[in-house]
C-alpha cells in the first residue's frame, strides 16, 4: 500500500505563526499579502479564519501552522533564528511553509537555504509543506498600492494564492494543487513555487526604484 506523506494529509489549521527573518518592509508586504488573501478566501467561503499567533506572547508552545518569510540569501545568523523558531514546535506535526524573497532571476540561490530548512524540519519531526520563492529582489513592498492582479503583482499574487490554498487545506503546496484540480508541474522537488516578474529584469528594477522613490516623496 502506498504511504501518504504527512504533509499531504489535509488538516484544518486553527492557529498560524507568521515569522519574518529579518524584519523588513518587503517581507512584511509578502506576509501581509498572504494573510489578506487567506482572510478574503475565508470570508468568501464562510469558513473560520485561522488565528495568527504572536510567538513572543504565545505561552502554549503549539501552533497548527507556521509561515517563515526570509529574504534573499539568508546567512548563518538567519538560519540560526529560523532553527530556534522551529525548536519550539518539535514533534508537534506543525505544518511549516516558507516564503523566500530571492534576487530577480536568481531563484537557485535560495535552494541551499530551503534544503537546510527542510532538513531542519525533518530533524524536529515537523511537517514540511513547501512554499513560494518570490524572485523580486529588493523593493517589492513598493507594489503595495498596485492592483493585486495587475501586470506587476500578478505573478507573485498567483504564487501566493497557491500557498493560500495549501494553508487553507493544511497540506503541502503540491498536494493542494492536485486536490484542487490545479497544475502542479511548476512545484519543484522541495515543494516550492517560483514566481518571476512579468517584465524583463532591467525594467522591473527600474519600476520598483521609481515606485519606491514616489512612495518616499509622499511621506
Amino acid at each position: 500500500m502506498e504511504t501518504t506523506a504527512r504533509g499531504d494529509v489535509p488538516k484544518t489549521l486553527r492557529t498560524i505563526a507568521y515569522i519574518s527573518i529579518p524584519n523588513s518592509a518587503d517581507l512584511e508586504f509578502l506576509l501581509w499579502d498572504l494573510q489578506d488573501a487567506i482572510a478574503a478566501y475565508a470570508q468568501l467561503s464562510a469558513t473560520a479564519l485561522p488565528r495568527p499567533v504572536d510567538l513572543k506572547t504565545n505561552d502554549t508552545g503549539v501552533v497548527d501552522g507556521m509561515v517563515l518569510a526570509v529574504e534573499n540569501v539568508p546567512d548563518d545568523e538567519s538560519m540560526s533564528v529560523a532553527q530556534r523558531a522551529l525548536d519550539r514546535f518539535g514533534d508537534t506535526e506543525t505544518r511549516v511553509y516558507v516564503v523566500v524573497q530571492a534576487g530577480c532571476g536568481h531563484a537557485e540561490e535560495a535552494h541551499l537555504f530551503i534544503e537546510r530548512l527542510r532538513q531542519a524540519c525533518e530533524l524536529r519531526k515537523l511537517t514540511w509543506c513547501g512554499g513560494v520563492v518570490a524572485c523580486a529582489g529588493n523593493g517589492i513592498a513598493a507594489l503595495c498600492r498596485s492592483p493585486r492582479m495587475g501586470l506587476l503583482r500578478r505573478p507573485f499574487s498567483e504564487a501566493i494564492d497557491m500557498l493560500v490554498g495549501a494553508v487553507r487545506m493544511g497540506c503541502s503546496v503540491e498536494h493542494a494543487q492536485r486536490l484542487g484540480g490545479g497544475h502542479a508541474a511548476n512545484v519543484d522537488a522541495d515543494g516550492m513555487v517560483c514566481a518571476e516578474p512579468a517584465v524583463p529584469a532591467p525594467i522591473w528594477q527600474g519600476v520598483l526604484k521609481r515606485l519606491g522613490a514616489h512612495a518616499q516623496s509622499n511621506i
